[in-house]
């Protein structure tokens, strides 16, 4: 995956007008005060130096995992065709660029980011490019008495920096604005699992539909024995971000969770692939989260279409159930 070309050059523009010591301390300051940031809390960015090292060292990586949630959205529901976005906690714009290139059918966006410095980074940035019509709000959505409906919602890296008492708050009002889909996405923490299961556990009271990646409503059954569900995106590194991060290798990983819902629609059916498949010679093991737990799945090259399927399938793709490999150990449910 890479940044749009459009959006690269924006950025390269942007970067260039700092100078290059300066921003890479800044982005270096920033990084850390993030890492440790208490949970609920997000370091204030308050200049432009500060909201152009965010934008370099995080919108790549932010972008990436966005554009593979609104991909598994898409496979979920291959008729959603979204007009209207509502993107809450916009900052420089990632979700927007990932939604506009996932679908050409978005009209009007409203974007609300609370901290101005990076309202106008995400407006620079967007200005004059070929994207929906965009009305940035810097406002605190925690302080606003309604929020537009739209058919699509998305809260990028969102719930873990406010405060865990607001949080129920906030997703009644973006459940109530969603009249499609709401995209929540998290870091591919612990913490970031943490708080994704608190808000699934909010939108199944609400009776949404879970489209991904959980094919079902029971508990989690990686959560249940001490592990997280996370999921990774590969990304090109722009030079300018193998500068700022002293880095030689040309691309990242970026770990995330995340939770699809909708007010229609069908779950997955079958599972969900929840680590890396393990391909051995003449049969790949997959770890598989079904509506039956957790199971344990070896695909041999003598069954066929599972065979092939297996082989083209990677961590996060939905699995079909097999007749012939229902008998995989499970665990939990």
């Amino acid at each position: 995956m890479q940044l749009p070309a459009t959006l690269q050059r924006a950025l390269e523009r942007m970067i260039a007008s700092q100078a290059s010591a300066t921003l890479e301390q800044a982005a270096a300051t920033l990084s850390n005060r993030y890492r440790t940031a208490e949970a609920g809390q997000a370091p204030a960015i308050a200049s432009p130096l500060q909201a152009i090292a965010y934008a370099a060292w995080r919108m790549p990586a932010t972008y990436a995992a966005l554009r593979a949630a609104f991909r598994r959205l898409a496979e979920a529901q291959p008729d959603f065709i979204p007009s209207r976005m509502l993107d809450i906690g916009a900052g420089s714009g990632a979700a927007i660029w990932a939604a506009a290139e996932q679908w050409p059918s978005l009209r009007r966006i409203v974007a609300i980011e609370r901290q101005p410095a990076m309202a106008r980074i995400g407006e620079q940035l967007t200005a004059g490019a070929d994207l929906p019509t965009i009305t940035w709000q810097r406002s605190d959505v925690l302080s606003l008495d309604r929020l537009p409906e739209s058919d699509l919602v998305v809260a990028g890296y969102v719930f873990g920096e406010i405060e865990p008492s607001a949080r129920a708050i906030l997703l009644s009002r973006l459940w109530k604005a969603t009249t499609g889909a709401l995209v929540l996405v998290e870091p591919g923490t612990p913490s970031g699992h943490a708080t994704i299961l608190n808000l699934r556990s909010e939108l199944i009271k609400r009776e949404a539909i879970l489209l991904a990646p959980c094919p079902h409503t029971a508990d989690c059954p990686l959560a249940a024995r001490g592990d997280w569900c996370h999921f990774a995106q590969r990304i090109a590194r722009p030079a300018f971000l193998r500068r700022l991060k002293g880095a030689a290798a040309p691309f990242e990983d970026e770990k995330f969770a995340y939770l699809i819902a909708a007010r229609r629609g069908q779950p997955l059916t079958g599972g969900r692939i929840t680590r890396h498949p393990i391909i051995h010679s003449g049969r790949i093991e997959l770890q598989v989260c079904t509506a039956q737990g957790l199971q344990q799945i070896t695909v041999t090259r003598s069954q066929g279409e599972a065979w092939r399927r297996a082989r083209d399938s990677g961590w996060g793709d939905g699995w079909d159930s097999y007749p012939s490999l229902d008998r995989g150990n499970s665990e939990g449910k």
